[in-house]
């Protein structure tokens, strides 16, 4: 009996959902479940050493490749090739070049490349394999190496729209990771295959042929019953545009209703449709209603239209775009947008002044900039677009890296031809201020106030500050300025990782290990975010002196909402046992929330908040500083920034 080891390792604890794939598609030709023995898969990620001492006499060892996790795997290939010359190393994933030029002579452990959808070409594989002599020429949708040259076959069909893949969860193939005996992995889980776009960054639409293919409802009702009786607590739907059709409001239906029965799950991650509409929105209100929702995605990339248009993504009118913003406020349903730093046609000028527009149209919450990644069988990765968009890229480590491991890289885009690099380098420090002082909610209210009242307009207000607080060496503007040194750093030294930047700095990372000593995932702005907590006052002053530097003038409401503002955000002091009352001399709560008109009103407001979180899974506990910043601030991507930063719940009496 042949033997295969698989290998998807992931700093997320996910289920391994592709292994499922292959395993139940292969398993149905009973030739091959007669002939091969599948070990289970090796998901958590150990040093190389480790890794290749616990494959024993492997026939094939499949290689499920991303930019995460492609150096590591391929290091210990290289191993077990050694150890085990005969072994065929099969490489199948994203992470894999739909041409292959070069990799075999800078990999020569690997085999086999599979291109595109895997389940077709592996069973191929597998019973090619079962010939007297294996023919690799004969298959379809794969690379090889033969004898130092790279053979590509043309690519083969894929999966029916049927999906005829059995269940991997329904068929018990993925008991072993599931469920709190097995560390509560979060269940990845596709109703649909494919994705109708090709946006130029992303690679998806280009591996999925633009064709949307449906698994079929009783399925998909007998997984949902599955995972909630198995207790799985968070659900990420893979799928790439979840509200594309109406049948995905009934599948979210069956979700609650198994919350309901079950207790579970408790949390669904999806992906929705990049054009929102109606199901979306349907989607949306029922899972929060539930407490269910970690946040709906209203699609932007980018607000210019000549950048949208660059990139192939589908555009929302930024009209339309408000209107929706408006209809999920109205039901309180958490929102988020992301934004891409360094795509083709974007300037300095139009990434500010569009997160100044999505400001205006209430995107209060949470904004995400992503710097630009170029992945290898997306478009925009290859050589015209490059040279078209003038784009400027160096490869970075993802991750520090740990003694054992690979070095994993991504390759950024630094600069483009309308974006040179030092006002990418501002637009990243501009986003970041954005994230800790606007979606972190220290300057939120104020910001808003002054732009409905016309007194200063978003843009005015965070494009000015930055520059004013950067302008000061002392105070929080050090702060300030040393995040942008920090960026500029990044961007020289090639060994500065992407994901850990601050855990590469002691000055840095002294302030957050007084707060938690041991988290490792803190983006940028969290940095910032706490230390202004840690000197709230300074940096309050700092504002105001830049108000009076643009002639804004304090006056009764002026000085009442600098009072509320900052009475609002959450401390490390706060009792939760007792509480925290303030007297406002306006109405504040209702003008910010309700989006009344502002009155003056003596107005008690009485801050009650014992958690925090989209599903108030943070406590807040007194004097407890790492209990104070995960439910302040929260974890990073893909948790949302909703419920955090400051108090939530009010009774208000007047």
């Amino acid at each position: 009996m042949k033997s295969i080891y698989f290998l998807s390792f992931n700093m997320i604890s996910f289920v391994p959902y592709a292994f499922g794939f292959l395993k139940s598609y292969a398993r149905q030709n009973p030739l091959i479940a007669a002939a091969y023995r599948w070990h289970p898969p090796l998901t958590t990620p150990q040093p190389v050493d480790a890794v290749a001492a616990a494959i024993h006499d492997p026939d094939l060892l499949c290689l499920s490749c991303y930019v995460w996790n492609h150096n590591h795997q391929m290091a210990i290939a290289q191993q077990v090739k050694k150890n085990y010359p005969g072994c065929l190393v099969v490489c199948g994933g994203p992470h894999v070049p739909d041409r292959p030029g070069d990799f075999f002579s800078r990999f020569p452990q690997a085999d086999v490349l599979v291109h595109g959808e895997g389940e077709i070409p592996f069973v191929r594989l597998l019973e090619e394999l079962l010939e007297e002599h294996p023919d690799f020429g004969r298959l379809e949708g794969i690379s090889f190496n033969q004898s130092g040259t790279t053979v590509t076959t043309p690519m083969g069909k894929r999966l029916g729209k049927d999906l005829p893949v059995p269940s991997p969860y329904l068929n018990g193939d993925l008991d072993p990771f599931i469920g709190e005996e097995f560390g509560n992995r979060i269940a990845l889980w596709e109703t649909n295959r494919g994705c109708p776009f090709a946006c130029c960054f992303c690679d998806w639409g280009v591996r999925t042929k633009n064709k949307v293919r449906l698994h079929a409802m009783d399925r998909i009702a007998e997984e949902i019953d599955y995972m909630a009786e198995k207790g799985v607590a968070d659900i990420y739907i893979t799928d790439s545009n979840f509200g594309l059709f109406k049948r995905d409001l009934e599948i979210a239906r069956l979700l609650v209703a198994a919350r309901h029965r079950t207790g579970f799950p408790k949390r669904v991650r999806i992906q929705f449709a990049k054009t929102s509409n109606d199901t979306v929105f349907a989607i949306s209100r029922l899972l929060f209603e539930n407490d269910m929702l970690w946040g709906t995605t209203l699609s932007m990339q980018s607000v210019d239209v000549d950048v949208l248009e660059a990139v192939a993504r589908p555009h929302v009118d930024i009209g339309v775009y408000a209107e929706l913003k408006n209809r999920y406020q109205r039901h309180h349903i958490p929102t988020y947008t992301e934004l891409i730093l360094g795509l083709p046609q974007e300037t300095r000028e139009t990434f500010v002044e569009g997160i100044g527009r999505l400001l205006e149209i209430g995107m209060h919450d949470d904004i995400r900039v992503f710097e630009l990644a170029l992945l290898p069988n997306a478009p925009l990765s290859q050589p015209g677009m490059r040279e078209r968009y003038g784009l400027q890229t160096r490869f970075k480590p993802i991750r520090i890296t740990e003694a054992g491991f690979q070095r994993e890289v991504v390759e950024l885009v630094f600069g483009t031809r309308t974006m040179p690099y030092a006002d990418w380098a501002y637009c990243l420090l501009f986003a970041e201020m954005i994230q800790a002082l606007h979606n972190g909610a220290f300057t939120r209210f104020v910001a808003i106030y002054l732009d409905r009242e016309g007194r200063l307009s978003y843009r005015q207000f965070y494009d000015g500050l930055l520059g004013h607080l950067l302008a000061s060496a002392r105070g929080i503007g050090r702060a300030f300025n040393r995040l942008k040194q920090l960026i500029d750093d990044y961007h020289a030294d090639p060994d500065m990782p992407q994901v850990n930047r601050i855990l590469t700095q002691p000055d840095m990372l002294q302030l957050l290990r007084r707060y938690h000593p041991t988290r490792r995932g803190w983006p940028l702005w969290t940095w910032l975010w706490l230390s202004i907590c840690e000197d709230r006052t300074e940096f309050y002053r700092s504002v105001a002196d830049f108000l009076a530097s643009r002639g804004i003038e304090r006056d009764p409401s002026l000085d009442d909402l600098w009072h509320y503002q900052q009475a609002i955000m959450l401390a490390p002091e706060y009792d939760p046992g007792r509480g925290k009352t303030i007297i406002c001399r306006y109405n504040w709560q209702d003008y910010f929330f309700e989006a009344a008109d502002l009155a003056p009103a003596e107005t008690i407001l009485h801050f009650s908040d014992t958690h925090m979180g989209p599903g108030r899974q943070y406590p807040l506990v007194a004097g407890d500083r790492q209990a104070f910043v995960t439910a302040a601030v929260g974890y990073s991507y893909p948790y949302s920034k909703f419920r955090h930063f400051f108090h939530q719940q009010l009774s208000t009496c007047e």
